[in-house]
């Protein structure tokens, strides 16, 4: 839990210009990870990504920063932490902040979070 809130907050002192490169796009948002934080440990990958939102959300969101984790052996994916921000690119201020990973989802291929698990794990 430790390693989680370091990173957490490592990650919001980050600034929203850091290496994002555009990684696959759905009809609610363009997704981006940063290829420099990709870690490995096994066969599981952490990326931080920021995903834009094409609309604001229900609370008024248009973009959300992450830490996601992808499990290439079995082909999942989970958030470990996120937040939620007024502006695109993790700008504005910060609407919610949180650390409590979500349930392990399996990642359907050729879809935009496909893309991101074949390219994470690829490295």
């Amino acid at each position: 839990m430790r390693v989680v809130l370091c990173f957490l907050f490592a990650v919001v002192a980050m600034p929203a210009w850091a290496g994002w490169v555009k990684a696959g796009e759905t009809n609610a948002s363009v997704l981006y990870l940063d290829p420099a934080s990709i870690t490995k440990d096994g066969h599981l990958r952490r990326v931080l990504e920021i995903r834009d939102l094409k609309q604001r959300n229900e609370i008024g969101a248009m973009s959300l920063r992450g830490l996601f984790e992808y499990d290439c052996k079995e082909g999942k994916s989970r958030n470990l932490s996120v937040s939620a921000h007024s502006e695109s690119m993790a700008g504005g201020k910060t609407l919610l902040s949180t650390s409590d990973p979500n349930n392990w989802s399996a990642v359907q291929p050729g879809t935009a979070v496909g893309s991101i698990l074949k390219s994470v794990c690829a490295k």
